[in-house]
């Protein structure tokens, strides 16, 4: 297993990268809005621009998302699946489950309750 060091900024935005044969696991701490929106798309941009053709976002630790976070999670599955890849979000709770099942999100991308669950997910 290959982990990156969690990376952090004045803008209380956090990831740390797991990769995995075939796949990286993302795990994302803090606020996703407009403010933090590119960090996370850079994160997301930076596990693709390793060659992971599958991903895990772990939003366990991240309390809100914005339509900014959905909107770089739906570009990133676009991505993901036009390269023949795919995307599967985990544990996401509170507002940020609420969020994602009320823009739709959830239909689009699966959400698992574990990262386990979620990389189980990949392979289907």
């Amino acid at each position: 297993m290959n982990t990156d060091p969690p990376s952090t900024g004045s803008d209380s935005l956090a990831f740390s990268v797991s990769r995995e044969a075939g796949y990286a696991v993302l795990s994302v701490a803090g606020n996703i809005d407009t403010g933090t929106e590119q960090r996370f798309r850079d994160a997301l941009a930076s596990v693709l621009a390793h060659g992971a053709p599958r991903i895990v976002v772990d939003l366990s630790r991240v309390a809100f998302m914005s339509s900014a976070g959905v909107g770089v999670l739906m570009g990133v599955r676009r991505v993901l699946a036009d390269a023949g890849g795919s995307l599967v979000l985990a544990s996401p709770h509170g507002e940020v489950a609420q969020v994602l099942s009320i823009t739709g999100v959830a239909e689009v991308i699966p959400v698992a309750a574990s990262v386990a669950d979620a990389v189980a997910a990949l392979g289907s």
